[in-house]
């Protein structure tokens, strides 16, 4: 209960109305006699906010915990919501948990190590060994990895307060846990949303538990002068993939997936621009079933062949080691409590449900209890609601499963429909193995109980309080040359290069779509005013340019009948060009590529950036809302809001990127993009001779999708044509939108990729480039407008020639970086040797 030392009527009745609801076991109320003090600080804050208040921030913790990104997977089925009261814990309740936790790690490592090295608790018959072979965590090939390499580095424990006051653990996640990195940004955006709380709570920080991560991670190698270190992750197919790309991001190390890595001659290599580069330690986030598709028995994408070879020869080292997740098996978890009198030789400190074996089924009321497999970790049958179920297990194979005493878990207050309600919750506290000991995050993920972490619900951030005022901690200050190798940048995978060099392409498709559209729905809408002829063949042309140049699929080559137009056939073109999910080049298609494109880079893309991205995704769900009902106005607003979000992140991104690391491909992207649409809109709307005013009004449409009429108009003032045009759109060095300036920018993006080529010779890429540069710089403006049978067949060819030489340009991109097979194949064992001193 609120603290007798507070008046109840001095809170809101909002808080008031919560803390008078006598709630038997809540967190905010007493627990078997203790007390609520570290609560009173708190309430004296929230005493002076209103529901208004409380609501209002409710929103801004929404609106932050989307724009990080932290939640956001394209996979993911997890939309947390962050509840804006943090939950607090005394610091008498945290030194118990810690000193459980700490009890508890030393445990399960001394276990771990004798599972895969003496087997002495097997052979004594203190584990089940019939039980833990049954488990598909329990991982032969583990038996001869170096013994430094096997103990526990980062492990979770799903916590809970049983209605006696007391705190049990629920659940141990010792491979891959998840969490971390949402902890991390929850506790950024809580403390953003209730800072003047923070600082009067005196909570504990948690940065200092990163930091010791990484000096962690560094002391491990200590004997190397430049080590470099990895994130292993699924990839955007993983429900936690934006939480570890946060995490890789907060800590500085490259984040990779399965296929940027592979294993030559018992090392594991990174997959670059330059080549392979060796990989010296990995941090991974995957389960241990899907580490080697070459030794385990179960095959996986997510693998990388020949990596626990690499580890048996010390080649690499990796965190958390294999083999840690038969430390989950029930086998192991139903006689921690033996276990630890007979190892440690004092009782558990965090002791865990009762469980009994399935045997025992008929003295046992089902109500308070549940089912549990022993082989699958997901299987859970509430004994008060699935009974048939729990019979039919129980008669089939009633060895493979175990009852476990239902957990009586504590509530907690969440804001929810403008009021205060109590939910059940759990814990998840993570820990950290030290050479120096367990350190012990002083935090918490506090998420609702009925909703775990693999699905929707609420979450909390937790606070310690703490009765000292903190002093800042001190780490280990680098050497002075440990800190000139860090002015050097990391390398980045080939595929994130890749998919930097797309995400410039598709954004620049989708800003050209979306100014050639904007021009087609202002042309079209005027024939209502101006019916003319000059008029409705502009419009008919731009039709069949929509249709022609790979913009719209299926490909059509008829041009419209300019005196048979018909509004409708016109806006169905316009919709589609705009929001058919169908088509190949429409907005909403170029966005959605161009957001997963950004996904697959969100560790190197800035919070703002990624801002920006958020609010593409709104647009992208408004477009997909769009029928072909919508009227024009609505959709050049909406083509508005997309364009202004589109210029934002490019300039975002001109803002925040760097020259080097691969950041120059997204720049390489744009520009290979710009050039192909401006061969294909004159081609499609300028290599044909018409009458002088309807040329002349193709022209301007041309210049202004390309952002180029009114530079045009100030440059040609006497006078304006189609050679001019041209020659501004083609032939310009030192004009930033023409063609000629696009390739000299291409050429020099390409002295920043890596040399693949002997000195003295010419990269094939840098060939396709230097012919389209040669074509422009010797073609006069004069003789690309001559017309051969209506035709301007020097243009044709003109367009044909560059854009074959661009297309062969991406191809060779493709075939020399991007290619990780042909990447490996470039570098020999020589430059790899030289490369691992």
């Amino acid at each position: 209960m609120y603290s007798e030392n507070h008046n109840m009527s001095d809170l809101p009745e909002w808080l008031a109305k919560y803390l008078k609801a006598n709630l038997l076991h809540d967190e905010v109320e007493h627990h078997n006699g203790g007390t609520t003090e570290h609560w009173d600080t708190l309430f004296s804050r929230l005493a002076n906010l209103s529901e208004l208040d409380i609501t209002v921030r409710t929103n801004e913790i929404k609106r932050l915990l989307q724009d990080s990104g932290v939640t956001h997977s394209a996979y993911a089925t997890t939309k947390w919501q962050l509840d804006p009261l943090p939950l607090m814990l005394s610091s008498v309740d945290w030194l118990r948990i810690e000193a459980g936790i700490k009890q508890r790690v030393g445990l399960l490592d001394h276990i771990k190590s004798d599972l895969y090295g003496s087997q002495l608790l097997l052979m004594n018959g203190q584990i089940s060994s019939n039980l833990l072979h049954q488990n598909a965590n329990y991982m032969r090939e583990c038996f001869d990895l170096p013994a430094q390499t096997s103990g526990l580095f980062i492990t979770a424990f799903d916590i809970y307060r049983d209605e006696n006051g007391q705190f049990n653990v629920l659940a141990d996640h010792c491979q891959a846990p998840k969490g971390l990195g949402l902890l991390l940004e929850n506790r950024i955006i809580a403390r953003r949303v209730m800072s003047d709380e923070f600082a009067e709570c005196n909570v504990q920080r948690v940065a200092h538990f990163f930091e010791l991560i990484q000096q962690n991670i560094n002391n491990s190698t200590s004997n190397m002068r430049d080590p470099r270190v990895v994130i292993w992750s699924q990839g955007v197919n993983d429900p936690n993939y934006s939480e570890h790309a946060f995490l890789a991001t907060y800590l500085g190390y490259t984040l990779v997936q399965s296929a940027d890595l592979t294993v030559r001659k018992g090392k594991v290599w990174l997959k670059s621009l330059a080549g392979l580069r060796k990989v010296d330690v990995i941090l991974r986030w995957l389960p241990d079933r899907c580490i080697d598709s070459l030794e385990q028995t179960e095959y996986s994408l997510h693998g990388i062949a020949g990596i626990l070879q690499a580890i048996r020869e010390g080649a690499v080292k990796v965190f958390n080691p294999m083999g840690c997740g038969v430390l989950e098996a029930p086998a192991i978890k139903q006689n921690l409590s033996v276990l630890a009198e007979q190892l440690l030789g004092e009782p558990l400190i965090l002791s865990e449900p009762a469980v009994f074996n399935a045997s025992y089924a008929t003295q046992l009321d089902w109500r308070n209890h549940q089912l549990l497999s022993y082989s699958d970790s997901e299987f859970c049958a509430d004994g008060a609601i699935d009974g048939e179920l729990i019979q039919q297990k129980l008669e089939t194979a009633p060895d493979a499963y175990y009852f476990r005493q239902k957990p009586c878990l504590s509530t907690a207050p969440f804001w929810s429909g403008n009021k205060l309600i109590a939910k059940p919750v759990l814990f998840r506290f993570f820990a950290l193995s030290t050479p120096n000991g367990v350190q012990v995050l002083p935090s918490a993920l506090c998420f609702e109980q009925d909703n775990k972490l693999s699905h929707t619900g609420w979450i909390k951030d937790t606070w310690v309080n703490s009765q000292q005022i903190q002093a800042p901690v001190s780490t280990s200050s680098p050497t002075r040359s440990m800190m000139d190798l860090a002015l050097l940048e990391g390398i980045i995978p080939s595929r994130t290069a890749e998919n930097l060099f797309w995400l410039g392409r598709y954004l620049e498709r989708s800003e050209n779509t979306v100014r050639f559209l904007r021009v087609y729905i202002d042309r079209y809408t005027e024939l209502a005013v101006y019916p003319d002829e000059k008029n409705r063949k502009i419009v008919a042309r731009l039709m069949a340019a929509i249709k022609t140049e790979s913009i719209i699929y299926p490909y059509n080559d008829i041009v419209p009948d300019a005196d048979k137009l018909d509004p409708l056939k016109c806006k169905k073109v316009a919709y589609d060009l705009f929001a058919n999910e169908n088509i190949a080049g429409s907005v909403l298609t170029c966005l959605n590529f161009a957001v997963n494109a950004a996904l697959q880079v969100k560790d190197l893309l800035s919070s703002d950036s990624w801002r920006i991205v958020d609010d593409i995704e709104e647009q992208i769900a408004e477009l997909k809302q769009a029928s072909i009902s919508i009227s024009t106005r609505d959709m050049q607003s909406l083509l508005d809001k997309i364009m202004g979000y589109i210029m934002a992140f490019n300039g975002s991104i001109a803002d925040s990127m760097s020259n080097s690391n691969g950041w120059f491909m997204l720049d390489m992207g744009r520009r290979i993009e710009r050039s192909i649409q401006i061969t294909s809109f004159a081609n499609s709307l300028l290599s044909v001779e018409l009458d002088e005013i309807e040329q002349i009004g193709l022209l301007e449409t041309v210049l202004l999708c390309q952002v180029s009429l009114i530079t045009h108009k100030r440059r040609y003032r006497m006078y304006q044509s189609i050679a001019t045009g041209l020659e501004l759109l083609l032939l310009d060095a030192e004009y930033p939108r023409s063609l000629l300036f696009q390739l000299e920018l291409l050429h020099s993006l390409c002295g920043k990729l890596p040399s693949k080529r002997k000195p003295g010779l010419i990269s094939a890429h840098e060939k396709a480039l230097l012919q389209s540069k040669t074509s422009c710089y010797l073609t006069e403006r004069d003789s690309l407008v001559v017309a051969d049978k209506a035709t301007r067949e020097n243009l044709v060819e003109f367009l044909r020639l560059i854009r074959f030489n661009l297309d062969t340009f991406c191809d060779l991109l493709l075939l020399q970086y991007f290619t990780h097979t042909q990447t490996a194949k470039k570098l020999t064992w020589s430059d790899i040797d030289q490369d691992s001193k």
